[in-house]
């Protein structure tokens, strides 16, 4: 892969100021062709198995733990054009927390504001600093129409959860972005899925990150499949993990 991006200073002031950016033409459109055909064939085999993860009333479905799901889904944990913005807001220790997608089908209505797990377990007030850093990277253009995340902006600030039946003059923003773009944002920020009033599905993957002392939703380091394991490279195996706990006991006072 290519050299890691560097950020510029007026992106490091969205990012602390704003808590969100959107990263444009990360994905290729073959890249996104093979993502959204192979995620929605996961879908229909979990479907048929039983174990499908659905919410909104069988309206939206999660697709999860994907690193174990498919060599191509690999190549997302350290690409050269993201880690930069984790590396910042979380440093460069951080930790992959989970590699899932979310698929809001037409007929979704939209949900609660929330913050990410764990912050949402948190008391108030919350950390000042980033915990938690999500990303969607968008296989569908997003629109107010087929779903496109609602957010408000800069309610990281406020070190609070959102308040129930948030108002709709809070200040809210409906992402609108092409597909092919990351929408990377800081875990405490207020946001939610829309509503899907089109015809077609809106999938996106969610790359999901934490720093290193928060436990991951899932357990790389005793789940990761062993041909990923063996084809990981050490940034990847990093991000997986496997270096967060000390390997001799110095390490704690560091």
């Amino acid at each position: 892969m290519s050299k890691k991006y560097k950020l510029t200073n007026s992106e490091k002031k969205q990012l602390d100021q704003k808590g969100y950016i959107v990263i444009p033409d990360v994905l290729s459109l073959a890249e996104i062709d093979h993502y959204r055909s192979r995620l929605l064939q996961l879908a229909e085999i979990e479907q048929d198995k039983g174990i499908a993860l659905s919410h909104s009333d069988g309206k939206g479905q999660l697709v999860r733990w994907l690193v174990n799901k498919g060599k191509s889904f690999e190549r997302l944990v350290a690409h050269p054009r993201v880690v930069p913005y984790f590396e910042y807001m979380l440093g460069e220790d951080y930790i992959l927390s989970t590699l899932t997608s979310n698929i809001i089908r037409p007929g979704a209505k939209d949900s609660n504001y929330h913050i990410d797990h764990t912050l949402s377990q948190m008391p108030e007030p919350l950390p000042s600093f980033p915990v938690f850093v999500n990303s969607l990277w968008l296989l569908d253009d997003f629109s107010a129409e087929n779903g496109g995340t609602r957010f408000v902006p800069e309610s990281h600030l406020r070190l609070k959860k959102p308040p129930p039946n948030l108002s709709t003059d809070s200040g809210e923003k409906r992402l609108h972005a092409p597909k092919g773009s990351v929408f990377l944002f800081n875990g405490a920020i207020w946001h939610a899925a829309g509503a899907n009033v089109t015809e077609s599905d809106r999938i996106a993957l969610i790359c999901f990150c934490g720093r290193s002392f928060m436990k991951p939703q899932f357990d790389f380091v005793n789940h990761l499949k062993e041909e990923v394991y063996q084809r990981s490279t050490p940034e990847m195996l990093r991000i997986y993990g496997f270096d967060s706990q000390p390997r001799k006991p110095d390490e704690y006072y560091q």
